[in-house]
């Protein structure tokens, strides 16, 4: 990011003084007036296209993330492709060299390959946001395939959770039941056991009166 920054001020550096130094028989104040409305004038058409190319772009953060970086290195491009040759023109305007009707034609014949330098940048800029827009949704793509991987996981995980429950619930209720019929089962063997030695009492009893009665 340094380098382009770097990069951006010298190129502005450079179309500053290559416009200023093909001013020579100018004033210094006319000079930098001059250098001033011409670099204000290409910033608007540089901005206007960077609108133009960019108007349909569906995320507007992109848009607006990539204008100062591309309309500051385009402007002082564009400055050095047209402005030194326009005020070299204007110069010998100034000075009496060339006449109103020659200058109006330089003008136009620099306007012409200017123009076509603007549509070449118009369809460069609209590429770079289109590439920059494809990314971000490609991203947008696989976070979400991401987060669904994630959804999915935790709903396996839930669900395991809530079977292992249910089962474990399952097997309490089975081990609760197996233990109330062995209580059951066992409470009728001592029913069935204390019958039986109530019934072998009672017979012994009974005999033993008949021995005693037999004796006597």
């Amino acid at each position: 990011m340094l380098f382009i920054l770097l990069f951006i001020f010298i190129l502005n550096v450079v179309a500053i003084v290559l416009t200023y130094k093909f001013l020579p028989d100018m004033e210094k104040r006319d000079r930098i007036i001059f250098v001033g409305v011409g670099i204000a004038i290409i910033y608007m058409l540089t901005s206007l296209v960077y609108w133009i190319s960019t108007k349909n772009v569906k995320i507007e953060e992109v848009s607006n993330m990539g204008k100062n970086i591309i309309t500051f290195m385009f402007v002082p491009i564009n400055s050095i492709a047209v402005l030194p040759i326009i005020a070299k023109s204007y110069n010998k305007y100034k000075i009496g060299r060339l006449t109103v009707d020659k200058l109006k034609n330089r003008v136009i014949a620099i306007s012409i390959p200017l123009i076509i330098i603007l549509i070449i940048e118009c369809i460069y800029f609209k590429n770079i946001q289109d590439s920059v827009v494809k990314l971000i949704e490609q991203n947008a793509v696989s976070n979400a395939d991401k987060q669904i991987i994630v959804n999915m996981l935790n709903e396996q995980t839930t669900n395991a959770t809530t079977n292992e429950t249910a089962n474990n619930h399952q097997e309490l209720q089975a081990n609760e039941i197996a233990n109330t019929a062995t209580e059951q089962t066992n409470s009728v063997n001592v029913q069935k056991n204390s019958t039986v030695n109530n019934v072998t009492n009672t017979t012994n009893d009974k005999q033993g009166q008949q021995e005693n009665n037999t004796n006597n």
